[in-house]
């Protein structure tokens, strides 16, 4: 967590002299991310509410399922959707769907999209957008399309924090083509945490990109922590490996 400081500056007329005094700003709100594997993430809001996305693996989960939790599910693909779990949560869920939630300080809507570009079949996959803690997150699943709208663009709008992922053979990407390289140029997120990814990707990416890593499944973040250009995190069980080969920064030691 990051704050920031203020000065606060009261001149003394009478006695010729100046006095300054620093005051902290009131820290802002931070959102909690969890990364199990694959693409399957948690977001837990300021005020403790939950969104679970593409959860393939429920024993994973920080915590069972409740009525407050919400659940979306990018599309269909057994590395995203646990059918039995999301048959029985027991909150709200968009499933491969377009829609809306609005729950306590969370906001959430999906925009259509497709798995692979050819041929490109609309409705395969869908990006969902959450707001929560003063930033906007946006979990791509496994978008494949070459590039993105400009309807998806004005749809997603600014976005913080992007999951996403760079090489998958189901959506043709790959570091060679850098299909999903060239779809977060569109974006221009502050912060990208990756999904499928391989090694020749993740090389490409720490270079592209300001890389870190955080060695532990979660992670609490506010809007001050984020880097005004793009930056790349590796997070979970398998970042520090990723830290030492690269030689990347843990994240907050820059």
């Amino acid at each position: 967590m990051k704050t920031s400081l203020i000065i606060l500056c009261g001149v003394f007329l009478l006695a010729g002299v100046t006095a300054c005094s620093k005051a902290e700003k009131t820290p802002l709100p931070e959102t909690t991310i969890y990364y199990e594997e694959g693409a399957q993430f948690e977001l837990i809001s300021p005020e403790g509410r939950r969104v679970m996305i593409d959860v393939a693996f429920p024993d994973a989960l920080s915590s069972p399922p409740t009525e407050n939790d919400i659940l979306l599910t990018t599309h269909s693909h057994n590395d995203h959707l646990n059918k039995s779990f999301a048959d029985a949560f027991p909150g709200q869920q968009l499933r491969i769907e377009k829609g809306e939630i609005k729950l306590g300080d969370v906001s959430i809507f999906s925009i259509q999209g497709a798995h692979n570009a050819t041929p490109p079949e609309q409705g395969s996959n869908y990006i969902y957008v959450v707001d929560m803690g003063g930033m906007r997150f946006a979990h791509f699943g496994d978008l494949g399309q070459d590039s993105l709208t400009q309807e998806q663009l004005e749809a997603l709008g600014k976005v913080d924090v992007a999951f996403m992922q760079f090489a998958n053979s189901f959506s043709s990407m790959n570091v060679s083509n850098k299909k999903g390289f060239n779809l977060m140029d569109q974006v221009k997120p502050r912060l990208i945490l990756p999904t499928h990814i391989d090694e020749g990707a993740t090389q490409f990416a720490v270079q592209k990109w300001a890389g870190f890593y955080w060695n532990q499944k979660s992670i609490e973040l506010s809007l001050a922590d984020l880097r005004s250009e793009t930056s790349f995190l590796f997070l979970g069980p398998f970042a520090q490996g990723y830290g030492k080969i690269y030689n990347i920064p843990l994240w907050g030691s820059e």
